[in-house]
């Protein structure tokens, strides 16, 4: 109804346009119309003015949607070079070096070595349960949780999981950030020139290159963390590196599963833009009568009557990171990892989730190992639930059924207790030593949080850049 009084108001405005411009024409001009001109201003000029107009807007019309139609179609189709080659857009990087210190072992090749037999944790009668009974815990022998902080640092107090955190630390930056002094090439000395009679050294422009991020628990007091980012910049020029070339970052993370959000966008910054490194590093320690008095008054404690619940653990890890272009002779590839947010209608069907998992996890590998049989060793971080290892070992019997679960892969969170955000940096630094002893690609699993579940795959660098060929980084 609406259009059809459009239409109608049209017209009837066509014709008294028409009208009122023939009648003030002939009246201004002294004309005097016979019969004939009167039918052909009057009559026959509006409608023709209608109806050419009518066809304009049917044809204006018909243009728009067919453009709108076409561009549909571009948006829904998929891009052919999408199809063609899914893994030549994904981001990726280098993992050049990498270290942990671990209540298991201090060295990820000795952990590696006795993957199928790792140490449990044990008894500690310093630390007791409800009923009085001791609790198991996976604590560093002899630590000097001394090393690094003491009780109070200016005006700051320490806590027991600090300072142990810190002295675990240590040796592990110590050995990272040699690393990075000698993958970072060196800065070319100025020339001196003669400007006006004077002369001068011309220095050549700096760059910042290097990235140090250290990850800690929210647990961490705020007055520590700016101690700790001054610390960190201290040690990184006590071994070498020019204060222009890096920065120092302290990033607050609770859970392994916040961890791997952060390394995606690591992932993303390295892949783009100017080659750069990313030195990571992470410690946390849960052996502290406060942390684990906390644990137990919130019923999070393992113990004899809560088998299920949380194992108190420490330790420290980190990896040096690189742009792709920048990576040198024996490192690995580390693709942008993949996060699965579960769907809670499968929450009560675990056979049902175990499925959709492992349809995820194919399709997740499809596009970046063409081969998945070349998956030959597995580092996830199931724990003493079942149905954890369950997941774990239906997932990976779907990328590569040849591959032997119980003696190809390590659970890092059955032997080493709970990690908090150490946890996905001490996979990734088990994966580049596991490069070291094997070269076939190592798959990561994530599958104890409760809310999604995580892919990641290492793999050597088919064709590593050599030295002569890396781009300048001053």
């Amino acid at each position: 109804m609406a259009g059809w009084l459009k239409n109608v108001g049209s017209v009837m405005m066509v014709f008294v346009a028409t009208w009122a411009a023939a009648i003030m024409y002939w009246r201004s001009s002294g004309t005097t119309p016979n019969g004939m001109q009167m039918l052909a201003y009057l009559g026959v000029l509006p409608v023709g003015l209608s109806g050419a107009g009518y066809m304009l807007r049917s044809m204006l019309s018909r243009g728009v949607e067919k453009v709108v139609e076409t561009n549909a179609s571009a948006a829904e189709a998929p891009s052919a070079a999408t199809v063609a080659f899914p893994s030549a857009a994904l981001p990726s990087m280098a993992i050049t070096a990498a270290s942990i210190n671990l209540a298991a072992a201090t060295d990820a090749n000795a952990m590696l070595a006795v993957a199928t037999a790792l140490p449990r944790p044990q008894l500690d009668n310093r630390f007791r349960d409800a009923n009085n009974l001791p609790i198991r815990v996976s604590a560093v022998a002899d630590l000097d949780e001394w090393l690094v902080l003491s009780e109070r640092e200016g005006d700051i107090d320490t806590a027991a999981h600090e300072r142990r955190a810190t002295a675990l630390l240590q040796p592990v930056l110590e050995q990272l950030l040699d690393a990075a002094y000698l993958a970072m090439p060196a800065i070319v000395g100025g020339e001196e020139v003669v400007v006006a009679g004077l002369r001068r050294r011309e220095e050549e422009r700096v760059d910042n290159a290097l990235t140090v991020e250290l990850v800690v628990s929210p647990a961490w007091s705020d007055g520590l963390r700016h101690w700790v980012q001054a610390w960190l910049q201290e040690q990184a020029v006590q071994a070498g590196l020019d204060a222009r070339r890096f920065d120092v970052r302290i990033s607050v993370l609770e859970r392994p599963g916040d961890v791997w959000a952060h390394l995606q966008r690591i992932v993303d910054a390295l892949s783009a833009g100017t080659p750069r490194w990313h030195l990571l590093v992470s410690c946390y320690s849960a052996i502290d009568a406060g942390v684990i008095n906390t644990w137990l008054a919130q019923g999070l404690l393992a113990t004899t009557q809560n088998a299920q619940g949380r194992v108190p653990g420490e330790g420290a890890a980190g990896v040096l990171l690189s742009s792709i272009a920048l990576a040198g002779e024996g490192a690995g590839r580390l693709w942008r990892p993949q996060v699965e947010r579960l769907e809670p209608v499968y929450g009560s069907r675990p056979a049902e989730l175990r499925r959709q998992l492992a349809t995820a996890a194919q399709q997740w590998l499809q596009p970046l190992l063409a081969d998945a049989g070349r998956v030959q060793f597995v580092l996830h971080d199931a724990d003493q639930h079942p149905e954890s290892i369950v997941a774990t070992a239906a997932v990976t019997a779907a990328l590569n059924p040849d591959l032997d679960f119980s003696s190809q892969s390590l659970a890092l969170a059955v032997c080493s207790g709970e990690l908090g955000p150490v946890l996905p940096v001490a996979q990734l630094a088990l994966a580049q030593a596991q490069l070291q002893r094997q070269s076939d690609a190592v798959l990561l699993l994530g599958v104890a949080d409760t809310q999604q579940r995580l892919f990641g795959l290492v793999e050597p660098l088919s064709s590593p850049t050599l030295a002569a060929e890396m781009p300048t980084v001053n």
